[in-house]
């Protein structure tokens, strides 16, 4: 998940790569306004997680053409790397019965790393509900890191 105070929420599934340990965005790219409620969210949220269970393995051609980071109405972004300035990235996964939520930390490559700080972790039963989910996203996101851009 990605946000920007002005573009709000970007919720988007992902699918293992065949062949490779690797991470791809799948479509449909879902979105929740900036003043959407903590269940709103946390929905869109589950449907995402549902999406990446069933998705299973992809091949990257199945995917190649998906830029998301192209369909936001944030002025300046030409690819990942500018996308990476401007929004916070939130990570989701699931370890048995647990939920993890991560706020990543972006390198200097542009892309995002898990964090090494616990503060910017929290583990919820993996049956929280949608509300308990969307407020903690609201907590991971911290104002003072927001990235700056139109």
């Amino acid at each position: 998940m990605y946000y920007h105070p002005r573009q709000g929420y970007l919720i988007i599934a992902s699918a293992v790569q065949k062949d490779s340990a690797a991470w791809l965005s799948i479509p449909p790219l879902e979105t929740v306004a900036t003043e959407g409620t903590p269940k709103e969210l946390g929905a869109k949220i589950r449907e995402g997680l549902r999406k990446s269970k069933e998705a299973g393995f992809i091949d990257r051609k199945d995917v190649e053409d998906f830029k998301f980071w192209q369909m936001t109405e944030i002025k300046g972004i030409n690819g990942f790397k500018s996308f990476s300035k401007r929004f916070q990235c939130i990570n989701f996964f699931r370890e048995g019965k647990t939920l993890i939520i991560e706020a990543m930390v972006r390198d200097s490559y542009g892309a995002y790393e898990a964090p090494k700080d616990e503060e910017s972790r929290i583990l919820l039963p993996a049956s929280a509900s949608d509300e308990k989910i969307g407020q903690a996203v609201l907590k991971l996101l911290k104002p003072e890191k927001a990235p700056v851009g139109k």
